[in-house]
């Protein structure tokens, strides 16, 4: 179980995890009885090819009951919302927004990425909806994953409705310290009752066994030789 792991072990397995990919670690998880660990399909990296593994970092989000802009907003409010999110944040988690189902503006942006690289020193985030600046995103070198994209302001038109609480993020339960797993196939959720030594372990050997027998087909074996000799197809 993660739980018992110190904060160093764990990001070390994480660095373990982003060398592997997610339909692999997707498999031993099922066989060790979490079959619910995907998120829905839709999440796409920014930067194409980018894989990041760390603890998860949540935050929810909704549709605001105002539409002030940030010029009529209180400053301390302000800085007082950026503060309780960035302050909490811990080296090398991954930030895990979810929206509510609200798409009518961009959940995360250049700010919020250079702030949380570089003063939170998160791994990355996954957004359950859309985000805006990816350009800008792409050029600090963020690995982000959103469900899509937007020009507008979120200013006004969502608000904070919690912070590294436990939520639902693509249809599968999100708890903070849950570790997250993102590549280009999408985002797996690993919740603290696995133990994550045995899942990088086991993971790690159906990467090689796969590894062995992409050689093997290529070189003309059948698919029956393969899969007698390595049980992996």
């Amino acid at each position: 179980m993660s739980q018992s792991l110190s904060e160093d072990k764990i990001l070390a397995l994480c660095d373990r995890l982003e060398r592997l990919y997610t339909p692999a670690v997707s498999d031993v998880l099922d066989d060790m009885g979490h079959r619910n660990c995907a998120m829905s399909s839709g999440f796409t990296p920014v930067i194409a090819d980018s894989v990041v593994a760390g603890p998860a970092f949540t935050m929810a989000e909704d549709k605001a009951d105002s539409t002030l802009l940030l010029k009529d907003m209180d400053p301390e409010f302000v800085v007082g919302l950026l503060d309780a999110f960035c302050g909490g944040l811990k080296k090398g988690q991954v930030i895990v927004v979810d929206t509510n189902g609200f798409w009518g503006a961009g959940a995360y942006g250049e700010l919020m990425a250079t702030t949380t690289k570089y003063y939170g020193g998160a791994r990355g985030a996954v957004v359950d909806g859309p985000i805006r600046d990816i350009p800008r995103i792409k050029e600090i070198g963020f690995p982000v994953w959103a469900r899509g994209n937007i020009p507008t302001d979120s200013v006004g038109r969502t608000k904070l409705v919690s912070i590294n609480e436990s939520m639902h993020c693509g249809g599968v339960e999100v708890n903070p310290g849950d570790v997250i797993l993102a590549d280009t196939d999408g985002v797996i959720v690993i919740p603290q009752s696995v133990d994550l030594e045995e899942l990088v372990a086991r993971a790690e050997e159906v990467v090689h066994a796969e590894r062995r027998s992409r050689e093997e087909l290529r070189q003309g074996k059948s698919l029956r030789e393969v899969y007698e000799k390595y049980g992996r197809l």
